[in-house]
């Protein structure tokens, strides 16, 4: 192909060269006239163009031979990879012949298994039907057995096995159940006691809180007589603008007595600027009234705006931060109920990072409002919880935090995790050491109300309550209670005290059943 393509080239070549001198010559021939001298360098021409094809064949011929020498190379080489490819299949080949027959013996092998088992079981099959059928005659025989022992017909023995073996069942049954419920107590108590600890470690705050002062003292009977003014008209003018009584006992100590709280610390406040004036009239009473009233209504707004911005709710509602205000001036069993929502607030939000399943967010705002109602307790009827729920909602609160707030004690039955962080962060707040204090009169009425709870339930002889009201302990009559009975009774005493009875932490319920017998030997 090269060489044709070189002999092309050069004949073309020689072709132009050749036309130039036909033309050289026609032209000299046509100037000059001389024939003899166009022959001869037509001769010439013809000569050298002999000498060129000669030349270029000797070329070209070279040029194919080296060419024939590279791809003489390139196809040994070519001729080599294809052997080698060759081999390398012929060994896949062999490997997978291999393989396929010995996939081919293990198929069979197990062809030949399952032949074999579903012979065994064809075998077992006719064992079962052979037993059953055995089995069906010995029902037979046992049933007209028992049918002539016992006299009475088949039916009955049934259902009087069936019954005694229902009642077996429900016995074992409540066993488990009570063993079951008990260790998932023990599980979720030390999970709770865990996630508790965590909280309260990293809420290291003084549990003392700050106590309100409910009696004014007078130094002598001067300044009595300069308080009161003549027929009382100071201390009746400061009664009827703070809504208040004031009384004077025996130890010469004022004391105001009133449902609203923050009437209450105005009229204190009243008074404590009244003793230091020196020519009172109800004039000036009623001057001293609205000066502190105003001071009053200012730190109100001011401790309202301080206790949301220390729990980062600043999107409050103005008067929801009033409330909270307000709260400075309510106490419940002698704790400040400003500090324990603040401490609420703080602590859900702890239970909530720590659990990871509400927002820390949402639980701080759900502590901080739970006990908003106490604020206006004293002028609504109902339940604090009932009574802040509507009033936020009113306002603009989230559902959510809505329901936090009213099912924190039960008004309402809580289904959410919010609601139930909301209630144990109120408990922690109010079982801790020092934060309050009970009266006498209370612990009396949670003692009686306990156990009047396990006395209103049949068969209960003696009720007892032990660690401060933490345990109740139930003796029942063994004759009227049997143990399956004690086991529910247990149970439905525990859920009635959960229902009808409020109190931080827990109470066990144990219900003890005793079998007392007694023989004489002679």
């Amino acid at each position: 192909m090269i060489l044709v393509i070189v002999s092309l080239i050069l004949s073309g070549a020689l072709g132009f060269w050749l036309s130039k001198i036909i033309s050289s010559l026609r032209e000299r021939v046509i100037l000059s006239g001389a024939e003899d001298e166009a022959d001869r360098i037509l001769s010439e021409a013809k000569d050298h163009a002999q000498e060129l094809m000669d030349d270029a064949k000797e070329k070209s011929q070279d040029a194919e031979e080296r060419i024939r020498q590279q791809n003489l190379k390139e196809i040994e080489k070519l001729e080599k990879t294809v052997d080698d490819l060759e081999m390398k299949y012929r060994a896949k080949r062999s490997e997978h012949d291999r393989v396929f027959n010995q996939d081919q013996k293990e198929l069979q092998k197990q062809i030949n298994l399952i032949s074999e088992r579903a012979r065994l079981a064809q075998v077992r099959q006719q064992n079962y039907d052979r037993k059953k059928e055995k089995i069906g005659q010995l029902k037979s025989e046992l049933i007209a057995a028992l049918t002539k022992s016992s006299g009475q017909d088949i039916e009955m023995v049934k259902r009087q096995i069936l019954d005694d073996l229902e009642n077996q069942i429900q016995i074992d049954a409540k066993k488990k159940a009570n063993l079951l419920e008990e260790m998932v107590k023990l599980d979720a108590e030390g999970i709770a006691k865990e996630i508790l600890a965590k909280v309260l470690n990293r809420f290291p705050r003084e549990a003392c809180t700050e106590r309100g002062i409910g009696m004014i003292e007078l130094s002598d009977s001067a300044a009595q007589q300069r308080l009161f003014g003549k027929e009382r008209a100071n201390i009746k003018k400061l009664e009827e603008l703070c809504g208040v009584d004031i009384e004077l006992n025996d130890n010469a100590y004022l004391q105001t007595s009133g449902f609203d709280p923050v009437r209450r610390e105005l009229s204190t406040r009243c008074l404590e600027r009244m003793i230091e004036e020196r020519n009172l009239s109800p004039q000036i009473v009623e001057r001293i009234y609205e000066s502190c009233k105003r001071d009053l209504f200012k730190k109100i707004e001011l401790d309202g705006r301080k206790l949301t911005g220390e729990l980062g709710q600043h999107d409050l509602h103005p008067e929801i931060k009033n409330m909270l205000g307000c709260l400075r001036y309510r106490y419940s069993f002698s704790q400040n109920q400003f500090f324990h929502v603040g401490e609420v607030g703080w602590l859900c939000g702890l239970l909530a990072s720590e659990l990871g399943s509400v927002k820390i967010a949402d639980a701080k705002r759900s502590g901080l409002l739970h006990d908003i109602g106490k604020a206006m307790d004293h002028s609504i009827d109902g339940g604090h919880a009932v009574i802040g729920a509507d009033f936020i909602k009113k306002l603009g609160e989230k559902e959510h935090i809505v329901h936090a707030v009213r099912a924190h004690h039960y008004e309402e039955q809580p289904s959410t995790d919010l609601a139930f962080l909301v209630i144990a962060a109120d408990a922690i707040s109010g079982a801790r050491p020092g934060a309050r204090r009970s009266t006498v009169n209370n612990y009396n009425q949670k003692i009686e109300a306990l156990s009047t709870i396990a006395d209103d339930f049949s068969g209960v002889l003696r009720t007892l309550v032990f660690n401060a009201g933490r345990e109740v302990r139930v003796i029942v009559d063994s004759q009227k209670v049997s143990d399956q009975a004690s086991l529910g009774l247990c149970r439905d005493i525990a859920t009635k005290i959960e229902n009808e009875c409020s109190y931080p932490g827990q109470i066990k319920v144990v219900v003890v059943r005793e079998t007392h017998a007694e023989a004489v030997a002679k």
